[in-house]
């Protein structure tokens, strides 16, 4: 899957707190955006890592290697995912 498969598929939401990357999408990894993540919905939360100098979302809510967080509209059902974003 593409990260644009994965948009019109997930519909990531605009971050209301802030202007951010991603077409206002990212949500910071610290402060009131993270806090924002944290109670949301398990399934909806996607974690932008870093792999090597490569950026990939991936479903669900990790630490390791976290660049920033998205929520979407449509929960994760489903085999892991993993697409490499722009």
């Amino acid at each position: 899957m593409t990260y644009d498969q994965w948009t019109r598929k997930y519909k990531p939401i605009k971050n209301p707190l802030v202007e951010a990357p991603y077409d206002g999408t990212m949500f910071e990894t610290f402060g009131p955006e993270f806090e924002f993540v944290k109670v949301t919905d398990p399934a909806k939360i996607w974690t932008l890592v870093d792999a090597d100098g490569k950026l990939y979302v991936v479903d669900g809510f990790h630490i390791c290697n976290r660049v920033g967080y998205f929520v979407t509209e449509v929960a994760y059902a489903g085999d892991a995912i993993e697409i490499r974003a722009r």
